[in-house]
């Protein structure tokens, strides 16, 4: 009889345990600071976050999310984990984009030679951008020295360097 009642017991806490999942049953769960920086994420673009990266910029952790938005756009946001505040927002384009060949006052080989000089490597993978109206490169540039990549943001008009940040990794599709 003991074993029929903890049978019965078991069985009706694991029915319930699997009854009980609404939408702040899961939000509840999702308390990293991964889950709070992917949860602001996605309620600023809905879609579907097609790469994560994990950074440190300026000493501090970064998550640098690309989403593909319901509209077909592609953004590139980063977020504070300590925080889960969002920040650093550039909607990308292809290389050729006429918005953006149009408002560059450098070329892309003239920016990636003064990432180059900024951060000595190898070049593995160019981006092409928007911050606000700011048209900006981005070179993930392969550092034997660091053993990491280093993403160095270029600024289209100026050729100032924006920012510079260590990828710890990256997961999902590249650009």
């Amino acid at each position: 009889m003991k074993k029929i009642l903890l049978g019965i017991t078991l069985t009706g806490l694991t029915l319930n345990s699997f009854a009980a999942h609404n939408e702040d049953d899961i939000k509840k769960a999702l308390t990293t600071d991964l889950d709070k920086c992917f949860i602001a994420a996605h309620q600023k673009y809905e879609g579907h976050i097609i790469s994560l990266e994990r950074e440190v910029e300026d000493g501090k952790p970064v998550y640098e999310f690309d989403i593909k938005t319901k509209d077909g756009k592609r953004v590139e946001i980063e977020c504070n984990p300590l925080t889960g505040e969002l920040s650093d927002e550039e909607f990308e384009v292809k290389k050729n984009d006429k918005d953006f060949k149009k408002a560059v006052k450098i070329s892309a080989k003239e920016a990636e030679k003064i990432a180059l000089e900024n951060t000595p490597g190898k070049v593995v993978e160019r981006e092409y951008g928007f911050e606000g109206d700011i048209p900006v490169y981005e070179f993930d540039i392969y550092s034997k020295d660091k053993g990491h990549e280093i993403e160095v943001e270029i600024n289209g008009i100026t050729g100032e360097v924006m920012e510079s940040e260590i990828e710890i990794y990256d997961i999902g599709e590249d650009s």
